[in-house]
């Protein structure tokens, strides 16, 4: 899929960010990226721009309706060049996938299974058919946890970000607090 005149980020990329697509080649040559950072840091934008530039069909999975929500409105702020129907190229529903769809977990668990779901009725629904035939190549996860100590209070940042990255060697970690 070619985003030209289609997609374009309309911002400034932040410091950390522009390191990121800077070296994004380098990145995805194994076909992965993993970025972790931390809530507001600028994950979606970057999850974008790289659909972007890997010129894919893509399913973007996100764990609840609010963040599918973001995305699309985010795609749209940010990135939608003027003109372009956002119909045209964005979908929520996994039954008619576009250039990019976002969906829920949930969805796509009620169309492995073939269930109805709250928003859609997936019997007799072939998730892969579908997925094949929009030709699909790009596959965007977007994961969140928080974690909290016993007292309820968010942990310290600084050792989050360090259990992470030590936790995580093939990932891209990022805390904004840190000059990178």
């Amino acid at each position: 899929m070619n985003y030209e005149k289609i997609l374009q980020f309309k911002g400034t990329w932040r410091v950390y960010q522009a390191r990121v697509l800077d070296r994004a080649e380098h990145y995805v040559r194994d076909g992965k990226i993993h970025i972790v950072a931390a809530p507001g840091s600028g994950k979606t934008t970057l999850g974008i721009e790289l659909i972007r530039r890997l010129q894919g069909t893509a399913l973007v999975l996100v764990p609840t309706i609010t963040i599918r929500e973001q995305w699309i409105a985010r795609i749209k702020e940010a990135f939608l060049c003027d003109g372009v129907n956002a119909e045209a190229y964005l979908s929520q529903s996994l039954k008619n996938p576009c250039a990019i769809t976002v969906t829920t977990y949930q969805a796509l668990h009620s169309a492995m299974t073939q269930i109805q779901d709250g928003e859609e009725d997936y019997q007799g629904f072939s998730l892969l058919q579908v997925l094949q035939d929009a030709k699909v190549d790009t596959l965007c996860l977007a994961i969140f946890t928080t974690r909290f100590a016993d007292d309820g209070t968010h942990p310290d940042k600084e050792s989050q970000y360090r259990h992470s990255a030590s936790q995580q060697p093939n990932q891209i970690p990022h805390n904004p607090l840190l000059p990178w």
